[in-house]
């Protein structure tokens, strides 16, 4: 039997090295996506594909056998000022991405205006010539 192994299959290594970057990002008191971010970079690979490599096979493995404890509860509690910090980061993100998007949007219109324009004037000389 033949097994195939995918090109872009994850190695033990990568694996080590996303779980070490990703929890040392929230030891930190940053975020995951600041994780897949930079393992992105260093493994040559999507912030996509980092995030859902550890949330369908790392993350589970880490997390496992964790049951929560009043401390756990305790720190849980403590952490919703960090969850609201990353809130409103992720809105401020949201916002500046909708604007610059906004902005390439209007610029992509100018642009197809002034194509649609000069387009328009290559036909009309063009019929001008054939009429000479």
């Amino acid at each position: 039997m033949n097994v195939k192994i995918r090109k872009d299959s994850w190695s033990v290594e990568e694996d080590n090295l996303l779980k070490e970057i990703v929890l040392k990002k929230i030891e930190q008191g940053l975020t995951q996506i600041s994780g897949f971010e930079e393992a992105s970079i260093l493994l040559g690979r999507s912030k996509q594909a980092c995030a859902f490599r550890w949330n369908k096979n790392l993350r589970p493995q880490i997390f496992k056998n964790e049951i929560p404890s009043k401390e756990h509860v305790v720190r849980e509690v403590a952490d919703s000022s960090t969850l609201q910090n990353h809130l409103q980061l992720a809105m401020e993100s949201y916002d500046e991405m909708k604007q610059s998007y906004d902005e390439i949007s209007s610029a992509y219109n100018l642009l197809k205006k002034d194509y649609e324009q000069l387009l328009n004037w290559a036909k009309q000389g063009i019929t001008h010539l054939e009429r000479q």
